[in-house]
């Protein structure tokens, strides 16, 4: 039997009402698409003769946080912003399974959906860990592979997870953790809405898998790399050096002062994927 990762439907829906405000707000199409694992909830910005981006979210979070980036690509790029099955989005409701070939096969069946042989792929955090799953498991379908503060490459701080695991058990709720930014400021709206997510559905609290140097030998195509030397939630260190031993191509931008949350990504993605 599945089960929702929302607490109840009536927060799901409490949350849902608050998410489709701030969507409301975003001059970008909404859609939604079928797939073999549930309704999947896309943002789409920029003309459709443009080459394809595709922009995976990071855990507790959704695509209304790529709002600066869609911008910013939108005007030489197809660009979508995809809500991850499982997170706190208008996607399906059930988290697929980390240990299996579940999230890669969700995403060759979404770009299927979307009538897309191959696409720019981008992710943040866990969706780093999500682009890395696909690329690794279908290189042929990633044109350019964009890693942001990604999950998968070294071992996650079990400080957060143990945190996380913690409440859940107790039934307390989480409130968003200002370390995770490494000193950037958040906009009070912002912040109410992260904490209104960690309020309303259960995160991920185990690890995430970290990908074998076979596995990123994989990755033939150009990579980029931006992390946060600051980083509290990842050991970026050790993923940089993951990155250089096993990715030789990658582009690796390793920011001084940075935490987890890095601001404006398109700074990097864009003259990325102009120059490849």
């Amino acid at each position: 039997m599945k089960t929702s990762v929302y607490h109840s439907p009536e927060q799901r829906d409490a949350f849902r009402a608050v998410y489709q405000q701030f969507l409301s707000g975003m001059p970008f199409a909404k859609r939604t698409v079928e797939t073999p694992y549930g309704e999947t909830f896309l943002l789409e910005a920029g003309d459709a003769a443009n080459p394809p981006v595709l922009l995976l979210h990071g855990s507790c979070s959704n695509s209304a946080f790529w709002f600066g980036d869609i911008l910013a690509l939108m005007g030489a790029y197809h660009v979508f912003a995809a809500d991850i099955p499982g997170e706190a989005g208008n996607s399906a409701e059930y988290r697929l399974s980390l240990d299996n070939a579940e999230y890669a096969e969700w995403l060759a069946a979404l770009l299927d959906a979307l009538g897309l042989k191959s696409v720019s792929l981008a992710g943040n955090s866990l969706g780093g860990w999500m682009a890395l799953k696909f690329a690794t498991a279908y290189p042929a379908r990633v044109e350019r592979l964009m890693l942001i503060a990604s999950g998968g490459l070294a071992d996650v701080n079990r400080h957060y997870l143990e945190k996380a695991a913690e409440a859940e058990e107790n039934g307390e709720e989480l409130t968003f953790d200002e370390d995770v930014t490494g000193g950037a400021a958040i906009p009070k709206e912002i912040l109410d809405f992260l904490n209104l997510i960690l309020a309303s559905y259960d995160p991920i609290c185990v690890p995430l898998p970290v990908f074998s140097g076979e596995a990123l030998e994989k990755l033939t195509m150009p990579v980029l790399y931006v992390a946060g030397e600051a980083d509290d939630l990842l050991d970026t260190q050790a993923g940089e050096a993951a990155v250089r031993a096993h990715i030789p191509q990658a582009e690796i931008h390793l920011l001084p002062g940075v935490g987890h949350m890095i601001p404006n990504p398109s700074v990097w993605m864009l003259p990325f994927l102009a120059n490849h």
